[in-house]
């Protein structure tokens, strides 16, 4: 996953995982606060005008400037670079996608069309619009094969199209068995192993998820949605021993008083029964 604010609400499955996660350092920002873009025919021209009717003044103006310039200029990637970072910033993947795959097309190597796949990645994971995130994740889903055409051996690339496919489409197993490649190619992939720990919790194996997530907190022990939830896969298999030691951990190195409030209630739960 690829969004690199510090929050996200994650539910998976039979266990009702709301918590707060902690992504990894490459992701982008989720839209926070803002109305959900709503789709227009689906054209970006369209999601652009509702995207621009919910910002702030300090951010369409920056906007307005380099629009104007791009104008003059249509294939500067400079500006659609500069554009789709204050789309970024404005936290509307969305639209900065747009952007990033023009600069992907103009410049077609891997960083580029990687740049074009995160955001894509994003819009899909952010979007409540069902129809919305279909069209986002075929954008990603193309955005990241280009990228694995240029390097087959990018294992993060990978990992992503195997979320996007058992996540966005109609074919979840090939997006597990994707994932599966890559942590028979490397088995210290924490996002892949995480994204398998995921998966097995929705699909309600629950001793194959321990497996997967206490791998990847041998790879990464600070990763502390891993560990939410774990304790709470532990708390389902009524293994209320292990579900405390890993609650009170993530309470310990949590600063976040949201994630705090969740992991206290659940403690209660466990203590009370």
């Amino acid at each position: 996953m690829r969004i690199g604010n510090k929050q996200l609400l994650f539910v998976a499955g039979a266990i009702v995982l709301s918590a707060i996660l902690y992504l990894a350092p490459k992701q982008l920002s989720k839209v926070e606060g803002k109305t959900e873009v709503a789709p227009m025919g689906f054209t970006f021209e369209g999601l652009l005008s509702q995207a621009k009717n919910q910002l702030k003044r300090q951010e369409s103006e920056p906007i307005r400037l380099v629009e104007n310039s791009l104008l003059k200029d249509t294939t500067n990637t400079l500006l659609l670079d500069s554009l789709g970072r204050l789309w970024d910033q404005a936290q509307f993947p969305v639209i900065s996608s747009h952007y990033f795959e023009a600069i992907a097309k103009l410049k077609p190597d891997e960083k580029n069309w990687i740049n074009a796949a995160y955001r894509y990645f994003d819009a899909f994971k952010s979007t409540g619009d069902s129809t919305l995130r279909k069209v986002m994740v075929e954008s990603a889903i193309a955005s990241y094969k280009k990228v694995l055409e240029i390097n087959p051996k990018n294992l993060d690339a990978q990992t992503d199209l195997g979320v996007c496919y058992a996540e966005g489409t109609g074919n979840p197993m090939q997006g597990i068995l994707m994932l599966r490649e890559v942590v028979k190619e490397n088995p210290e992939h924490e996002s892949a192993q995480f994204n398998l720990g995921i998966l097995s919790v929705k699909s309600g194996q629950m001793e194959k998820a321990v497996e997967r997530f206490e791998k990847v907190l041998l790879i990464n022990p600070k990763r502390l949605e891993a560990r939410y939830i774990l304790g709470q896969t532990y708390m389902k298999l009524g293994n209320n021993e292990k579900a405390l030691l890993n609650l009170e951990q993530v309470k310990k190195e949590s600063s976040d008083p949201q994630l705090n409030q969740e992991v206290n209630s659940l403690i209660s739960q466990i203590n009370n029964h």
